[in-house]
């Protein structure tokens, strides 16, 4: 069994590396899941670099960001809901570039 302090890890994902813990603190079991981002970084920046002064359009990518991350940041609930200014002011916040893979206001 492989141990991350009391944490143990119950899955992992070869292909993403995307990990699965768990704990059991006597009454309910914990889930932490831990996923990489390096690739998507390094992914971002590069499409941003390669993009860089080309006019916003229909259909252009402007960012990649893991769903668990998505989540946490309450976009994915902004965009159910229409909250288009929330959205728009977490992409073009600057703290967040790494996530953008196109240099454009949204």
């Amino acid at each position: 069994m492989i141990r991350d302090g009391q944490w143990e890890l119950h899955d992992y994902d070869y292909a993403t590396g995307r990990s699965v813990w768990r704990y059991f603190d006597g009454m309910d079991w914990h889930m932490r899941v831990d996923t990489p981002v390096d690739n998507i970084v390094r992914e971002n920046e590069f499409t941003r670099n390669a993009t860089s002064g080309n006019a916003m359009g229909d259909w252009v990518k402007i960012a990649s960001i893991p769903l668990n991350h998505a989540h946490a940041e309450n976009l994915v609930q902004a965009h159910s809901e229409g909250d288009d200014k929330f959205v728009s002011r977490w992409l073009n916040d600057s703290d967040n570039r790494a996530w953008r893979s196109f240099d454009a206001r949204v």
